[in-house]
C-alpha cells in the first residue's frame, strides 16, 4: 500500500489544544533561553507539537517518488543507500531501472559484482554497490532472503549504518525509531534552537528522548520522511521558507532569530579542470580500459582518458585547464604515447562535463585510430591495480559497451557517438 495514502486522519495538535496553546511552547523555551541554547523540558512538548504539523502537511505536499509507493523492505532499502550523497532527481529513474534488473535480494545476490555495478553506473561512490551485493547475498545465504526487521541486525549488514538502520526499520517495519540525517539533524535543530549537533553523542539521545512520545502516537515511518521531506524542501541550509513551514508558529529558533542557525557547513573547494579523452576505433570496435585513474573509478570502464590530476607529468609541463584545444590534444598524445600508443587520424567529436569527487570536469572528446606499428593485445597502466590485470582493457562493438560499469563520463561520450 501507498505509505503517503495511509494515516491520512492524524490530528494536528494534541486533545484540547487550541491556536493560542501551539505558540506557548516555543514563546516559553524562547524566554527560558538567556543566551543558553540546551534542550529545556519543553523539548518533548514541542516536537510532539511539531510532528503532528508535520505529516498532516507531508500528506499534502509529499513529493511523488518511486521509493514512496512501495512498501517492500528491499526497494525501500535499494532507495534508502542510492540516495546517499546523490540528488533525488538523479536516483528517481536509476532505482526503478535496479528493481526491474534486480527485483528481489535472490536476484541481486546471484547477480556478478560486474553486472551490478553496471546497474549502478552513473551514481557514483561505488562502494555503495558493493556492499549491497554483499548485503544482499547475506540476506539469501543467513536470512532466507528476508531482510531482518530488527535495528540491531541490520547494523550488522554491509553498508547499513545507524541513519539507514533507523530509516529502513521505521519506514519498512514502523520500528519506532528517529532517523536523523543531515537535513532531520538541521530541522530539528533549529525547531528547538540547539546549538549540538543531534547527529551523535548526547545530543543525538536527547533528540531520540524528545521524539519518542511523537513516535509513540503518530507513524515512525512517515515522521522520519516528513521530516526529511522539510529539510530537503523548506528548511533549506542557507534560505530557509519559513513562511512555508507547517511548525513556524512553534519553532523556536525562528522565535528567537536565529531561522538561519546553524551556519551552513562549508564545503570542500570544487575545482574546475579540464581533461582529454579519445574515442579510438579498430575494426569496428572501440577500446575501453578499466583502472586507468586511481582511487573511486578503478573498478569503472572508460575511454582512454588524460586525467587532470597526471596530466603534469605526461605533458612535458604544460599544464592542464588551458583553453588550448591543440594543447589539449598534445597532451593527450603525449600521455597514450609514453605507455606505447600513438594515436592518428584524431578529430574533435564534442565535450562533455561531468565530477568526480571535488573536481568539476570539462573533458574534449576526440576520434582517433592506433598508429599500426603500436596496436596491441595487451596494456600495462601504472595505475591498475594488479587484480585487473589483463582485463584491464577490452575491443568491442558500441552495442555491447553499454552493459558495461561504465564511469559517468563514458556514458557521456556514448551520447556523443550516438545522438538521440
Amino acid at each position: 500500500m501507498d505509505r503517503i495514502a495511509t494515516h491520512n486522519r492524524l490530528r494536528m495538535v494534541p486533545p484540547g489544544s487550541n491556536s493560542n496553546a501551539t505558540r506557548a511552547p516555543a514563546r516559553a523555551h524562547a524566554a527560558s533561553q538567556h543566551g543558553s541554547h540546551e534542550p529545556t523540558d519543553n523539548a518533548a512538548a514541542i516536537f510532539s507539537q511539531a510532528a503532528g504539523l508535520l505529516t498532516s502537511w507531508y500528506h499534502e505536499h509529499a513529493r511523488d517518488l518511486p521509493w514512496r509507493r512501495t512498501s517492500d523492505p528491499y526497494a525501500i532499502l535499494v532507495s534508502e543507500l542510492m540516495l546517499q550523497q546523490t540528488r533525488v532527481e538523479t536516483v528517481a529513474p536509476r532505482f526503478e531501472e535496479f528493481l526491474e534488473r534486480f527485483p528481489d535480494f535472490e536476484a541481486l545476490a546471484t547477480a556478478t559484482a560486474e553486472e551490478v555495478l553496471a546497474a549502478w553506473s552513473g551514481l557514483g561512490y561505488y562502494r555503495r554497490a558493493r556492499a549491497l551485493h554483499t548485503l544482499a547475498q547475506i540476506v539469501v545465504g543467513e536470512h532466507g532472503g528476508r531482510l531482518p526487521d530488527d535495528r540491531q541486525t541490520l547494523l550488522t549488514l554491509p553498508g547499513i549504518g545507524p541513519y539507514t538502520a533507523a530509516a529502513v526499520s521505521s519506514i519498512a517495519f514502523g520500528t519506532a525509531r528517529l532517523s536523523i540525517d543531515g537535513n532531520v539533524a538541521r530541522v530539528a535543530r533549529r525547531l528547538l534552537d540547539l546549538d549540538e549537533d543531534p547527529r551523535a553523542g548526547a545530543a543525538r539521545r536527547r533528540l531520540e528522548e524528545a521524539a519518542n512520545d511523537a513516535l509513540a502516537r503518530l507513524p515512525p515511518g512517515t515522521l522520519n520522511q516528513a521530516l526529511m521531506e522539510l529539510g530537503a524542501t523548506v528548511c533549506l541550509p542557507r534560505t530557509p521558507h519559513c513562511h512555508r513551514c507547517p511548525c513556524g508558529e512553534i519553532c523556536v529558533a525562528r522565535a528567537n532569530g536565529r531561522e538561519r542557525h546553524p551556519s551552513p557547513i562549508k564545503r570542500q573547494a570544487v575545482y574546475d579542470v579540464v581533461e582529454a579523452s579519445a574515442v579510438i576505433e579498430q575494426g569496428g570496435k572501440l577500446l575501453l580500459f578499466r583502472g586507468q585513474r586511481p582511487g573511486v573509478l578503478q573498478e569503472m570502464w572508460e575511454f582512454p582518458t588524460l586525467d587532470s590530476r597526471l596530466a603534469d607529468s605526461s605533458a612535458d609541463h604544460e599544464q592542464p585547464g588551458t583553453d588550448s584545444s591543440d594543447c589539449l590534444l598534445r597532451q593527450l598524445r603525449l600521455h597514450l604515447r609514453s605507455l606505447g600508443w600513438e594515436l592518428v587520424g584524431t578529430e574533435h567529436l564534442g565535450q562533455i562535463r561531468h565530477g568526480i569527487t571535488n573536481r568539476r570536469i570539462r573533458c574534449e572528446v576526440y576520434r582517433a585510430r592506433l598508429e599500426r606499428s603500436t596496436q596491441r593485445s595487451t596494456i600495462g597502466w601504472p595505475q591498475a591495480s594488479a587484480e585487473l590485470g589483463p582485463s584491464a582493457h577490452r575491443w568491442l562493438p558500441l552495442r555491447q559497451i553499454a552493459s558495461l560499469p561504465l564511469a559517468a563520463s563514458a556514458r557521456k561520450t556514448l551520447e556523443l557517438l550516438s545522438p538521440s
